[in-house]
């Protein structure tokens, strides 16, 4: 796919972050590979979020990406639960644990971070250096270093050596670790990925998020993600009611999520007063007084073998 000017790619990741998966027990395990696509349910909120997002304009057509550790052998219910729920989609790279075990790669079947980092480098070949990314995830695994290295490799901030270390420390089997590296060689170098929202399912502490920087944007619900990003004018403050209403949340708890990323600094009040209009009593207390707007940014350099220690999968 070329590098269209301005390009819009959004990323994402399946289980818990678009799908409300059981992957805790051998019991979940079994009925998510079992059950019909009509009885996979989506997470509140997800469903109109990526809608919205993938809304063509004129000259205008963003990236859907999928990039997700479920098995090939699900492909054609995946394919079909999410056009039941009417996403359009680009890609839908999946996981063959069958090759994996074929081949004995035992570490490769539970995995994640040696999987979906080589196959994020390979989906932004060809993309061009004006394509701009979001991503999404969830706390469940490591989607947040996941990203943050991906996002700083293509950027060129990780060398090579620095790079080949974290896939090796994150269970990339070695020839995996060489094609990630010929595959980043390809790609245009440019500071692409803008944020990375990562969904709460295990509530891991915001706090834990820190050492990644503002570009990590943790939150409780794809609501407070659609909020931050109507505030920067990323998506049409029209998105907001639907998104809304697909996240199942009461008033209370709307205002909770716009005062929750506002404090934080992720959402700009300031855009969201210019984008919304007339608000209601509440909400424009809430985005009063002083900006703490903080934009996007990551530390660097990052100690990605020691935050790779240190965020590993809670269960």
């Amino acid at each position: 796919m070329g590098g269209d000017p301005g390009r819009r790619v959004y990323r994402w990741d399946l289980d818990k972050t678009y799908l409300l998966t059981d992957f805790d027990s051998l019991r979940g395990v079994v009925r998510s590979a079992m059950e019909p696509a009509w009885a996979k349910r989506a997470v509140p909120g997800a469903t109109a979020l990526v809608r919205e997002l993938g809304r063509e304009g004129p000259g205008w057509r963003p990236m859907i990406s999928i990039v997700s550790g479920s098995p090939t052998q699900m492909r054609a219910r995946l394919e079909e639960k999410l056009r039941l729920d009417g996403v359009r989609f680009d890609s839908l790279v999946l996981k063959d644990n069958v090759r994996n075990l074929r081949r004995g790669r035992l570490r490769a079947v539970r995995g994640q971070f040696g999987y979906k980092l080589p196959q994020l480098i390979a989906g932004r070949v060809g993309l061009g250096a004006a394509a701009v990314e979001s991503l999404f995830g969830d706390d469940a695994e490591i989607d947040a270093v996941v990203y943050s290295v991906y996002a700083d490799a293509i950027a060129g901030r990780i060398g090579t050596v620095e790079l080949s270390r974290v896939l090796e420390a994150g269970g990339a089997y070695g020839d995996d670790i060489v094609a990630t590296l010929a595959s980043l060689r390809r790609v245009a170098i440019a500071d692409a990925v803008e944020r990375i929202y990562i969904r709460l399912d295990k509530g891991r502490p915001v706090a834990d998020f820190d050492p990644l920087g503002t570009r990590v944007i943790p939150v409780r619900t794809w609501y407070a993600a659609a909020l931050v990003m109507v505030s920067v004018g990323e998506l049409a403050p029209t998105a907001l009611a639907p998104v809304l209403a697909g996240s199942a949340l009461s008033a209370e708890a709307a205002l909770a999520e716009l005062e929750d990323v506002v404090q934080r600094g992720h959402a700009d009040a300031a855009g969201l007063r210019a984008h919304l209009g007339r608000l209601p009593p509440r909400a424009a207390l809430i985005l009063e007084g002083p900006s703490t707007y903080r934009p996007p940014t990551a530390p660097h350099p990052l100690d990605y073998l020691a935050i790779l220690n240190g965020f590993r999968p809670r269960v």
